[in-house]
């Protein structure tokens, strides 16, 4: 779960209570908000790369002419030893098949924090690292907010400097951390790459942080190649102009909404599968599904957005469901939804869904003391991957405690995995729990289906 998650999911819990459909009213308008027209630019034909190949051994060494390349392949990657609930657990194979055991340090006062092991792929590059501390570490101090969520604001992010290139990273870095002790914070980073990296290249990282971690103040340089053995993954780069053009009504307004999207880049690699599209906007266009060559559409999860007035911006978005065998994907611009319903049913009447064209089926719920998680699968095209429950008394109330959300993903089943933490709540509210409910959205998602772009793969 990201900063901003953390945050809009804590204000979705003060007590000024928000109207049923708030949120819904204010994700349209910021749909619809217009932008200035700019001319249409004529579509280009593509240019595609296909990459068969990337990183599964990784050549790691000092940037500054050391005498020693260490060659890096299947490689044991520790975290994992003391992590074993991690979310990237079930990955943990793949990552330690394509990965460097680096094992370079620099400290900083009485802080020392190691690089451990970098695993690359064409979509994302995970930097695994662990920070010892002489004296103990500062944890960013929120009242009422569980631990696991202070000490990941707390844990150091990483700038990536490629061939002194500075990394596009906007967006969103997933972070993943943890406290074995508390002189000692182990994690890792995903970081999505909207560029592909050359077979061998200079790499620089600098640890960004909160709390008592320098900023900036923790430097790595090494050298990597990632060419020694061949892994099948598949990129195109088809630099695809196309533009989308609609009309909406919103609370009595029409509203004229014109975007100049390019696709830059398809990739389908063992760490996720990724697009990315750019756009000289300030508000770019983010809201499409995706659909491959056999009609399943695969579910796109948010990793927000920034814009470029200025300048051209690119955004990445994770897809899941697709495979080496996916022939083509086919992007759809769409219109809303705007509203949601709520499916509600007791904890043992599992799964729970309806009959909506496009949404969420809760397979499975697990109640515990202090924290619930549910499973979600996906059905029909949805323009939100972050499938949001709660657990309601006999009388059809909310758990009345602090709740705080986070979300994780299935990769290999396409599934959703919400967990709420209720560190506060005492065994009475949780012997009360009944039943579940969640927001379904309505049949109001409108797909331009004459707008769509088709990517070929293969």
């Amino acid at each position: 779960m990201t900063f901003d998650e953390k945050l809009k999911a804590r204000a979705q819990r003060e007590d000024s209570p928000i109207p049923k459909g708030f949120d819904e009213r204010m994700d349209a308008l910021l749909h619809d908000l217009p932008e200035q027209v700019t001319p249409i630019k004529k579509r280009r034909a593509p240019r595609t790369a296909v990459c068969i190949g990337i990183a599964a051994a990784l050549v790691v060494g000092a940037a500054a002419a050391a005498p020693t390349v260490l060659e890096m392949a299947r490689n044991a990657i520790g975290y994992f030893t003391q992590n074993s609930g991690s979310e990237y657990t079930e990955y943990q194979g793949k990552y330690e098949k394509y990965n460097a055991a680096v094992g370079m340090s620099d400290t900083n006062g009485d802080q020392t924090l190691t690089i451990d092991n970098i695993a690359v792929d064409d979509s994302y590059m995970l930097v695994f690292y662990t920070l010892k501390s002489k004296t103990p570490i500062e944890v960013i101090n929120r009242e009422n907010v569980p631990l696991s969520t202070r000490i990941d604001w707390t844990a150091p992010f990483f700038s990536v400097e490629v061939n002194g290139k500075q990394l596009d990273t906007t967006g969103t870095i997933e972070n993943e951390t943890t406290m074995p002790d508390e002189y000692t914070l182990t994690g890792v980073n995903r970081i999505v790459l909207k560029e592909e990296l050359p077979d061998q290249f200079d790499l620089l990282l600098q640890a960004r942080g909160a709390a008592n971690i320098s900023i900036a103040n923790f430097r790595f340089e090494m050298s990597v190649d990632k060419s020694a053995v061949a892994v099948e993954t598949l990129t195109v780069e088809p630099k695809q102009d196309f533009t989308v053009d609609f009309s909406t009504e919103y609370d009595g307004q029409t509203y004229h909404m014109h975007y100049e999207p390019r696709i830059e880049r398809v990739s389908i690699s063992p760490f996720g599968s990724t697009i990315t599209l750019s756009e000289q906007a300030e508000a770019p266009m983010t809201n499409f599904v995706l659909r491959d060559d056999k009609g399943n559409y695969l579910p796109v999860i948010s990793n927000g957005s920034v814009g470029g007035g200025i300048s051209r911006a690119s955004n990445s978005f994770e897809f899941l469901g697709a495979g080496m065998d996916t022939q083509s994907v086919t992007l759809i611009p769409c219109i809303g939804p705007y509203r949601s319903h709520e499916v509600k049913g007791t904890l043992d009447s599992l799964p729970l869904t309806d009959d909506s064209t496009g949404g969420y089926t809760l397979e499975s719920l697990d109640v515990g003391e202090h924290r619930a998680v549910a499973t979600f699968s996906f059905h029909g095209p949805i323009t939100e991957s972050n499938a949001q429950f709660f657990l309601l008394n006999a009388d059809g109330t909310e758990l009345d405690a602090d709740c705080y959300i986070d979300y994780a993903y299935d990769r290999e089943n396409s599934l959703c995995i919400t967990t709420i933490e209720y560190p506060d709540a005492t065994p009475e509210q949780i012997a009360q729990i009944t039943s579940v409910c969640f927001w379904q959205p309505d049949d109001d998602l409108e797909l331009l289906e004459d707008q769509a772009v088709t990517i070929n793969l293969q």
